[in-house]
């Protein structure tokens, strides 16, 4: 009879396997390509895809890199793509709070940094810095913060951020759509809790 741990090695090869195809299909793009960009043979990528061949860790990597996962999604270990521990993110007890706002934003900083789209890292990023700058500047105004931190004049500084914003709205449509590979959030977080209110606010606000 085989051991435990030949058993054990035999299903996550089986999971790697059915994930490495999945992922390929889930993205549109053909097995030729896919081979091409990690490297290898297309027979070689078959072989993978069918369990046929076993890969070693550093294939499992590349794979890793390249579909945006994490390894221990490919190995069949977690069903969470990007190692995002949702449960230490619940949402808040009350909405539109400040501790809400908080949560989600971890939650989304910490999908966006763990994918390997370099553009949209880089968007959060600069948008982030960029709102945070405002809402900061907008607190010296009202005199909770003090106008020495800023090198600019806050009434000067905030048109500037607005416009910066701008720009940055313009470069999101050449942020490339990876939609279909994302985090499974079917539990409810405060992300979930943001983006309800963020819509009814569009809504009533600008659509009515």
């Amino acid at each position: 009879m085989k051991d435990e741990k030949e058993i054990t090695k035999q299903v996550k090869s089986s999971k790697f396997s059915k994930k490495l195809s999945q992922l390929r299909k889930e993205r549109g793009i053909s097995q030729k390509k896919a081979a091409a960009d990690l490297g290898i043979s297309q027979a070689l990528l078959s072989h993978y895809e069918k369990g046929i061949r076993e890969c070693g860790l550093d294939f499992v990597i590349k794979c890793g890199e390249y579909y945006g996962v994490t390894t221990d999604y490919l190995l069949g270990v977690s069903e969470n793509r990007n190692g995002v521990n949702l449960s230490c993110i619940a949402s808040a007890d009350s909405e539109n709070s400040i501790v809400t706002l908080g949560k989600a934003t971890e939650l989304l900083l910490k999908m966006i940094s763990s994918t390997s789209n370099d553009s949209a890292v880089k968007y959060i990023y600069d948008y982030y810095t960029l709102c945070l700058y405002r809402g900061a500047i907008t607190m010296a105004k009202a005199g909770i913060l003090p106008k020495e931190m800023f090198k600019i004049d806050y009434s000067l500084g905030r048109e500037l951020a607005s416009a910066a914003l701008a720009v940055e709205d313009a470069r999101f449509v050449f942020i490339e759509d990876k939609s279909r590979t994302g985090t499974d959030l079917s539990e409810r977080t405060a992300l979930h809790t943001i983006i309800e209110s963020a819509e009814e606010h569009i809504i009533n606000t600008l659509l009515e």
